[in-house]
C-alpha cells in the first residue's frame, strides 16, 4: 500500500498555514485506506440518483425546525437486517431498475436508491443504497459473501482473517463517499438533512463498519482516501452489522496510521456508533475483535436434526442471513422473546478469537468444549473450573438491558453537549 506524507500534502495543496519556524521539524506519515483508487470501475444502476432526491423534494417546504422537531422512528435491527438480506438479491438478465426494485419487495416507504457493482470477475462487490423520503433517512447496505463468488469468498476466509486490505474494501467505501456527497450538497443547497445508516452481513458487516470509519473521518483526495481536517463532520452514521468476522484490528491499525500516535489524537474507533448481533460462535464471526455495542442473538435452529446441532454444520447454519433475519421480531423490530418472555438476547463481555487460518488456541478450546451444549451458550458460571472470577473460556455474555443505551449513537458534538 502506499502512503503519502502530510508535509507533501499540505505543500501541494497550500493548506500549511503556519510556517517551518512555527512548527517542529515533524513528517507525520497519513496512511491511505489503500493506493490508488479506481474510481471509474464502480458502476452505479442509477448514476443520476440525486434526481430522485431533487423531484421529491422539489415543492416541499423543508426547515430546520420541522427536522428537529420532527420524531422520525429509527430503523429497527429488524428493518436493517432485511436490507442485509435483500442485497443478495441479484439483477435477472435484462431486468429494469424499477422491476428489480419491485421484485426486492422493500418495507413501506422505503425506496431502492441505487445499487453499486464491479464488473471485474476478480472483486464481488455489489451494495444497494435505500431512502425513505418521508423520515430522511438512507441506508447503505453492502453485501457479504456469496459462496458460489471465489473472489468474494477469498475476500473474507482470507483478506478478513488476515487483517489485510482487499478491493472490496475500497470499493464499498468510494460507493459510501458518492451516496454521502450527494447528500451533503443537497443539504446545502436545499438544507435537507438526511439521517445515514450503514448494514450488512458477514464480510457485509465488516465493509459497513469500514465505511462508518471512512465517512466519518476520511476524504477523498485525488484518488486516495486521506484522513479528513474536519472532524465534525456533516454525518454521524449508525451501522448495525450482523454476523460479521469483526475489524477491530483493522481500524484500529488505520486510526493509528491515520492519525497522531499521542497528544492531540482526533481519531477514536470507540466513538463510532457499531452495533454488531453475532449468533454461535463460528469460524467466520471469530476471525478477529469486534468493536461497539456487541449482542449475542439466538436463531432458530428447531428444523435441525439433533444429531447435527453440536457439530460444526449447525454453526454455519446459524451464519446465514435467513435464520438471522428470522430472529427478529417483525412487529417490534427487537429480536423474538422467549416462552418467558424475555428477549433472546445478550450483551457480550468477552467472545473467542480464531488465529487467523490454523485454529488458534482459544477458538479450539472453546469450540471442543461447546459441542455437549446444543444452544452453545451455556451458563459458565456454573462450571466447576470456576477459579474465583476467573473464567478460562474467551465467551461470556451478561443480561441485556433494554433501559441502556450506547454513548457511541450520540456525535461527538452532542456528547460534548450533554
Amino acid at each position: 500500500m502506499s502512503t503519502l506524507e502530510s508535509s507533501d500534502l499540505q505543500n501541494s495543496t497550500g493548506e500549511n498555514s503556519a510556517s517551518q519556524s512555527d512548527q517542529p521539524d515533524v513528517r507525520i506519515v497519513l496512511w491511505p485506506f489503500c493506493g490508488e483508487l479506481r474510481l471509474d470501475e464502480l458502476i452505479l444502476s442509477r448514476e443520476n440518483f440525486i434526481q430522485s432526491i431533487e423531484d421529491f423534494y422539489k415543492h416541499k417546504n423543508i426547515t430546520p425546525l420541522s427536522q428537529l422537531t420532527s420524531t422520525t422512528p429509527f430503523p429497527t435491527p429488524h428493518l436493517l437486517a432485511q436490507f442485509a438480506y435483500k442485497t443478495y438479491t441479484d439483477y435477472e438478465t435484462g431486468e429494469a431498475d424499477a422491476q428489480y426494485e419491485a421484485r426486492l419487495a422493500l418495507p413501506d416507504g422505503w425506496k431502492l436508491l441505487t445499487t453499486a457493482s464491479i464488473s471485474s470477475k476478480t472483486n464481488g462487490y455489489f451494495g444497494a443504497a435505500y431512502w425513505h423520503p418521508q423520515y430522511q433517512q438512507v441506508v447503505i447496505s453492502h453485501r457479504g459473501t456469496k459462496r458460489t463468488n471465489f473472489a468474494a469468498l477469498w475476500a473474507e476466509e482470507f483478506g478478513m482473517m488476515f487483517q489485510n486490505y482487499v478491493p472490496q474494501m475500497s470499493f464499498a467505501c468510494i460507493f459510501a463517499h458518492k451516496v454521502v456527497e450527494v447528500l451533503q450538497n443537497f443539504y446545502r443547497i436545499k438544507g435537507v438533512s438526511f439521517q445515514l445508516f450503514f448494514t450488512g452481513h458477514s464480510l457485509g458487516g465488516s465493509l459497513a463498519q469500514i465505511t462508518n470509519f471512512t465517512t466519518k473521518y476520511l476524504d477523498i483526495k485525488g484518488n486516495t482516501f486521506l484522513k479528513s481536517s474536519n472532524v465534525s463532520r456533516w454525518f454521524h452514521p449508525h451501522t448495525v452489522s450482523f454476523d460479521s468476522p469483526g475489524c477491530k484490528d483493522v481500524l484500529s491499525k488505520m486510526a493509528d496510521q491515520l492519525d497522531v500516535m499521542y497528544d492531540g489524537r482526533s481519531i477514536d474507533i470507540e466513538h463510532l456508533d457499531i452495533t454488531s448481533y453475532l449468533c454461535a460462535p463460528n469460524r467466520i464471526n471469530t476471525c478477529s475483535k469486534h468493536v461497539g455495542t456487541v449482542y449475542r442473538i439466538f436463531t432458530d435452529l428447531s428444523d435441525i436434526r439433533w444429531q447435527k446441532q453440536s457439530t460444526k454444520l449447525c454453526r454455519i447454519d446459524t451464519h446465514s442471513m435467513d435464520r438471522i433475519v428470522q430472529a427478529f421480531d417483525p412487529e417490534t423490530g427487537q429480536v423474538n422473546k422467549d416462552e418467558q418472555g424475555q428477549l433472546k438476547i445478550q450483551v457480550v463481555v468477552d467472545w473467542p478469537v480464531n488465529a487467523r487460518l490454523s485454529r488458534g488456541k482459544k477458538y479450539k478450546k472453546f469450540s471442543k468444549w461447546a459441542k455437549q451444549f446444543n444452544n452453545y451458550h451455556p451458563e459458565i458460571r456454573d462450571e466447576t473450573f470456576k477459579l474465583k472470577d476467573y473464567y478460562p473460556m474467551r465467551y461470556q455474555t451478561k443480561t441485556y438491558d433494554e433501559r441502556v443505551t450506547s454513548l457511541s449513537k450520540f456525535s461527538h458534538d452532542e456528547r460534548q453537549f450533554f
